[in-house]
């Protein structure tokens, strides 16, 4: 305890109230009821009531002291007693016990060989038919056509792979792109390109025969005009060889 300047003081002492004893309202004396507490051996209390039990009384056949009625027993008697039709008999399946006064018989021989006779039994013995028909597999319906549920099977594992790879490319970042579509070009429709990209390499070959007697190119524009006319003639030449080739042109719509 810590030292204080309050200790020195010095404290009333508080004397506990002492609360009456409680007594109950039901009589000490009266015996229990429903059991034998109290009544028999080493439980048993001084002054307590004793119980008076009936030895007895409901076990075997009624006795005439405790007053009760002899007409249940013998009615309960008769219930439990089975008719003579309704008795099991019971008859033994083994054979008995010879008595210790039967003398075996002595000197019984026999001639058989018994290893031929189950050889030649064993020979001639028939088999037991079954009465189950073998069944003949290459006479079924299904016989060498694929099993339909290998087809879910197939199904099942294609839808899977699918969703997966989706889910992958929705993880990515992907976007799946839609199939591109195509329009088949008409003769007419080609031969009519086919018309203005000649006059357009006429055009521009006109243009580029202007320049070509420029040996010297002094500037950078000039070169870069020369070699402008020759990639767009070149290009132009392999588009009209491409549609005078081709059948049949598909182009985007």
């Amino acid at each position: 305890m810590n030292e204080s300047i309050y200790n020195l003081v010095p404290r009333e002492k508080v004397i506990p109230v002492k609360l009456p004893i409680h007594r109950s309202s039901h009589d000490p004396c009266a015996p229990p009821t429903n059991s034998t507490f109290g009544c028999y051996g080493t439980t048993k209390l001084l002054g307590a009531g004793e119980v008076v039990k009936k030895d007895g009384a409901y076990f075997g056949p009624p006795k005439s002291q405790y007053g009760l009625p002899t007409g249940a027993y013998e009615s309960m008697k008769a219930r439990t007693q089975l008719s003579e039709s309704k008795q099991r008999t019971f008859e033994s399946t083994k054979e008995k016990v010879p008595s210790r006064y039967e003398k075996p018989i002595m000197g019984i021989t026999t001639s058989k060989n018994f290893v031929t006779a189950n050889a030649v039994e064993a020979i001639l013995m028939v088999p037991k038919q079954t009465g189950v028909p073998e069944l003949n597999y290459t006479k079924k319906e299904d016989f060498g056509k694929v099993p339909a549920y290998l087809s879910q099977v197939k199904d099942e594992i294609r839808r899977e792979n699918e969703m997966i790879e989706r889910y992958v490319k929705e993880q990515m970042g992907e976007v799946q792109k839609p199939p591109e579509e195509f329009e088949e070009m008409t003769e007419e429709e080609r031969q009519t390109l086919l018309a203005q990209l000649k006059a357009k390499w006429d055009q521009v070959n006109a243009n580029y025969q202007k320049i070509t007697h420029l040996v010297l190119l002094d500037t950078t524009g000039q070169v870069r005009r020369k070699e402008n006319f020759e990639n767009t003639l070149s290009q132009l030449e392999k588009d009209i060889d491409r549609l005078e080739r081709a059948s049949s042109v598909l182009i985007r719509p």
